[in-house]
């Protein structure tokens, strides 16, 4: 018997789930596995053993290790622009409509506080350089970028809508950039990037677009 054989006999039951708690218990197990060990180290294998169960448990659900990890972007997909228009939705009551860029800018950045592993997944993910990755972040960047663009326009007026100085859909492309790199930054060097600090600088650049 191998080692790996060995193991999974010793491995406790598992608890019985439904097919659809099973497969949402395989995809956390994913995520902690990107988050401790990264992207590289998702395998059938590596989940089984993160969500304390044996691989043909896993088989069950996904066929491979590619499929884990489409499986766990799509989902992570969703749970972040849900954050995305939650935090766009708490702007519009939080702030005046002239601070609305820079309400929309904190809320984003409080997701990477608020839901770290998601973030940090998602950020790795990111880096991936399989094309499918990135046709789906690309898809996520389309979005946020979108619900920018509408937020800048709604705080312009439409006095503003023929101004060549307003460029809200090149704005909302570079505010949206500087939410992933504060991300990263918050989540790598807390002690250095506090949420104070960054927030302070975005404010610089964000009134420099003219938001």
């Amino acid at each position: 018997m191998t080692d790996v054989a060995k193991a999974e006999a010793k491995r406790p039951y598992a608890p019985r789930m439904t097919p659809e708690e099973r497969r949402e218990h395989l995809l956390d197990a994913v995520l902690r596995v990107v988050v401790e060990r990264g992207v590289h180290k998702v395998s059938i294998e590596s989940v089984a053993e993160a969500a304390g169960v044996s691989r043909p448990v896993v088989y069950k659900h996904f066929d491979d290790s590619p499929a884990l990890l489409r499986a766990s972007l799509e989902r992570e997909e969703r749970r972040a622009i849900a954050q995305c228009y939650d935090a766009a939705a708490r702007a519009k009551t939080q702030e005046n409509r002239a601070n609305l860029a820079m309400a929309l800018y904190a809320n984003l950045l409080e997701m990477f506080d608020t839901s770290p592993d998601l973030w940090s997944a998602i950020l790795q993910l990111v880096d991936s350089a399989t094309p499918e990755f990135r046709r789906t972040v690309d898809r996520g960047r389309d979005q946020a970028a979108e619900m920018v663009t509408r937020m800048l326009s709604m705080t312009a007026g439409e006095e503003a809508t023929h101004d060549p100085r307003r460029d809200h859909e090149l704005y909302a492309r570079m505010i949206v950039a500087l939410v992933i790199e504060s991300g990263r930054l918050l989540l790598s060097q807390p002690e250095v990037f506090t949420r104070a600090r960054l927030i302070a600088g975005a404010r610089i650049a964000i009134e420099s677009f003219g938001a």
